[in-house]
């Protein structure tokens, strides 16, 4: 069992060697630590998490991995810390995500939507601003999930562009699916899952986590006739869902 855990240290920096805050560290030095972060939590985690059994450590929200790595004053930490040490797979990742950013430099930012620019802003210069290292500690999940979503969109406009409806509402619907996509929606406690019967975009929630590219027999009710999110195909809403093995 574990609990959330409020953050409980001073939000300085310190340089190292003489306790001055520091105002800037280097973008690729962040990135690096943020990459460590990812590989030693299996992903991102927000918050951290703080475990009742004793024999379990506390896992730190990746956010608080990076800022700690800068601080400087061992004071100010949690006494359970420890700096992780950024490897050589850590910074060839950081030169393929400075290699994915710069592609929408190249494009231009114009038509993105602000939460993209701001992200690529955060990592376009050499140094990256003490406050902002929460930012960049989500940046190699950023790049992750973007990287997904170009691909499944360009997947769904060769493959699927011709989407049909399974049928109206209550209608049930039987057949084998591919899992496209899975996101966690922490407010429902379930996965919400994009997938695909012969050709034909679907979409529902369930509790049990699957696999991208999982095949299953599902059978279902249809709840609404809608339009995929990254692209303007026919997208049936399933409910009340039932997953088998194929």
């Amino acid at each position: 069992m574990y609990v959330t855990a409020k953050p409980s240290y001073s939000r300085k920096t310190f340089n190292h060697k003489d306790n001055v805050p520091l105002k800037t560290v280097s973008t690729q030095e962040a990135l690096a630590m943020a990459c460590a972060a990812q590989r030693i939590n299996g992903g991102y985690v927000k918050d951290t998490r703080r475990f009742s059994e004793e024999e379990n450590k506390t896992q730190f929200a990746n956010k608080e991995i990076v800022k700690f790595a800068y601080h400087g004053d061992p004071s100010y930490l949690p006494t359970d810390y420890v700096k992780p040490t950024p490897t050589e797979e850590d910074y060839a990742q950081v030169a393929e995500i400075q290699k994915w950013m710069r592609r929408y430099v190249m494009l231009g930012l114009a038509d993105l939507d602000d939460f993209k620019r701001d992200m690529i802003n955060s990592v376009s210069a050499d140094v990256v601003p003490v406050n902002n290292l929460g930012r960049i500690a989500f940046i190699p999940e950023f790049v992750k999930r973007d990287q997904h979503e170009t691909g499944l969109t360009k997947e769904i406009r060769i493959e699927y562009r011709n989407s049909q409806y399974l049928g109206k509402e209550k209608d049930v619907v039987e057949g084998v699916a591919k899992i496209l996509d899975k996101r966690y929606s922490s407010q429902w406690e379930s996965y919400n899952y994009t997938a695909v019967i012969d050709g034909n975009l679907i979409s529902f929630m369930n509790k049990f986590e699957h696999n991208v590219g999982d095949m299953k027999r599902i059978k279902a009710k249809v709840k609404a006739q809608g339009t995929n999110k990254l692209f303007s195909a026919n997208e049936t809403r399933l409910n009340y869902v039932k997953i088998y093995k194929v």
